[in-house]
């Protein structure tokens, strides 16, 4: 889905809670809810450090539903390190009348209670905030793979991975206006998803971080038991997050980089970012990259149950380079999807590799299925070769979704891999003109002729032909069906060609030309 360019609409309330508030708001559904409180007169870098004080808030609705929340400290609220604000940010999925109370360590900021009303989603909410919170749906009964927004659409991703630290120093995405434009490039392509690195400090490109510090060892000085954060940088992010929110982009927050630095308190950092940025209707997360460069699986496993505990709202997780159906991971309750690579950048050209993702989300699926688990989203991150589509197309037909991973060099515009998002967001466009949430990967439904399939037999097919030629496809009988074809070298706003109508049964289809071409059957109405 693509929106238009218009501005966030949020409701914001600031309340001194030097006093008990009776009401505030109203809220509409969904909307962020940013509660203000005075603490104690603090310096970002003194001591006693106002980052250690414990500041959660507990929201209950009208019908009992209980979110603790917790809350940061923002300095003088204007992105200065030293004030006496401290802050929660929340956002409400059902109407009526809400309370909330605070809970602290601190007795200035313990014990405040006030209470709001959330109305109807407002008709002006855009993007994501009129859909509501980006959830996993999976069920082991219900078989779906998908996420889901809660008052929205079946979400597919067709994501971007690079550059990985886009809130680092490349100079074309250095300011949040650079940032802004690549996103607004990537939206009107029709990508929905932007892979993006909060902590590389001793990674690849170390120059992303949560903490005080400009250099990466002040950084790692303010990353430990008593973690102090850089506000006004923080602030910076939330305005970003909040812009893709309105442009139907999700982030994608990977927490960590390969081979960085992990002497970093996990637990303060992960309450950080849940914080300030977890009232996001649609935003991910990822345990880190290349996890097996600082973690074994069981300890990544730990630390996104970790992270579980401390999110209120439940917003899928991943860990990234675990590439093989793993029992661990599937059996995992706080893993919702995966986050694959599939070989070394530029390590993987030709047909045969890009065509493996069929397989391996075909056998991912099909593990989930066989221990009696949801099934996961099945996700690539970073699949060879990365610039051949047929990879992609071979993923979506087996079930999957994808993450483009690009070739360098990364400091140049988005526009520099106009091929791939243009022809990325042509598999979207594809895809999302049919109900993929209640289709399966269906191969054995070509019986002639190469090309996968994903299908609900009697619904709706989608057929892949790598190679392009003719197939022999058997479609259940006692039905008429529509016939069009997809070039996938179109972009987001082309449209299907070749269109007829066929009987069910066994029927042969012949590509309209050479070269790989998708095919979509659905039954006519």
């Amino acid at each position: 889905m693509r929106f238009a360019l218009i501005p966030t609409l949020l409701l914001t309330v600031c309340f001194t809670a030097g006093v008990d508030a009776d009401e505030c708001g109203p809220f509409a559904k969904w909307s962020k809810i940013e509660l203000t409180f005075a603490g104690p007169e603090s310096q970002g870098r003194g001591e006693p450090n106002p980052f250690a004080v414990r500041f959660d808030v507990h929201f209950t609705s009208s019908n009992g539903v209980q979110f603790q929340v917790p809350g940061f400290y923002d300095g003088d609220g204007q992105g200065g390190l030293d004030g006496n604000v401290w802050k929660v940010r929340f956002s409400a999925g059902e109407l009526g009348d809400w309370k909330f109370k605070t809970r602290s360590d601190n007795n200035r900021l313990d014990g405040k209670t006030g209470q709001f009303t959330v109305t109807n989603t407002s008709d002006e909410a855009v993007g994501f905030w009129k859909w509501g919170r980006l959830e996993s749906v999976g069920t082991a009964k219900n078989k779906i793979r998908y996420l889901k927004f809660r008052d929205g659409p079946y979400w597919l991703k067709a994501g971007c991975d690079d550059p990985e630290n886009f809130l680092g120093n490349y100079v074309n995405y250095n300011t949040s206006a650079k940032r802004k434009i690549a996103i607004d490039y990537l939206a009107d392509r029709g990508i929905n998803s932007c892979y993006i690195m909060t902590h590389n400090i001793g990674g690849d490109d170390k120059d992303v971080w949560p903490w005080l510090g400009e250099s990466q060892q002040d950084a790692m000085l303010n990353g430990g038991s008593d973690s102090r954060f850089d506000v006004a940088k923080l602030e910076q992010w939330r305005e970003l997050f909040e812009y893709m929110q309105s442009k139907g982009v999700v982030p994608y927050v990977v927490l960590e980089d390969d081979s960085a630095w992990k002497g970093y308190d996990h637990n303060r950092y992960y309450r950080e970012i849940i914080a300030r940025f977890g009232y996001l209707p649609a935003v991910l997360f990822n345990c880190g990259e290349e996890h097996n460069e600082n973690y074994r699986l069981p300890q990544a496993l730990q630390y996104m149950s970790q992270l579980q505990q401390i999110d209120p709202y439940d917003h899928p997780r991943g860990i990234h380079n675990v590439n093989r159906p793993s029992v661990d991971y599937v059996d995992a309750p706080q893993i919702d999807f995966t986050s694959i690579q599939t070989g070394n950048p530029g390590s993987r050209t030709g047909l045969k590799h890009a065509l493996e993702h069929n397989r391996i989300a075909i056998d991912w699926i099909n593990l989930c299925q066989q221990r009696g688990q949801r099934v996961l989203v099945v996700n690539f991150d970073e699949g060879r070769p990365e610039d051949d589509r047929r990879a992609w197309w071979s993923a979506y037909l087996g079930g999957g979704v994808w993450e483009a991973h690009v070739l360098p060099q990364y400091d140049r515009p988005m526009s520099a891999w106009e091929n791939i998002w243009k022809e990325l967001g042509g598999t979207h466009a594809f895809m999302e003109t049919l109900p993929f949430w209640r289709m399966q990967p269906r191969n054995d439904l070509v019986t002639g002729g190469h090309a996968f399939c994903l299908a609900r037999p009697g619904e709706s097919y989608a057929f892949y032909l790598p190679e392009g030629g003719k197939i022999q496809v058997e479609l259940k009988a006692g039905a008429e069906y529509n016939v069009a074809w997809w070039n996938p070298k179109n972009g987001l706003d082309d449209s299907f060609s070749g269109k007829s109508t066929c009987q069910g049964g066994t029927q042969s289809f012949e590509a309209p030309a050479d070269g790989d071409w998708a095919l979509r059957i659905v039954k006519r109405n």
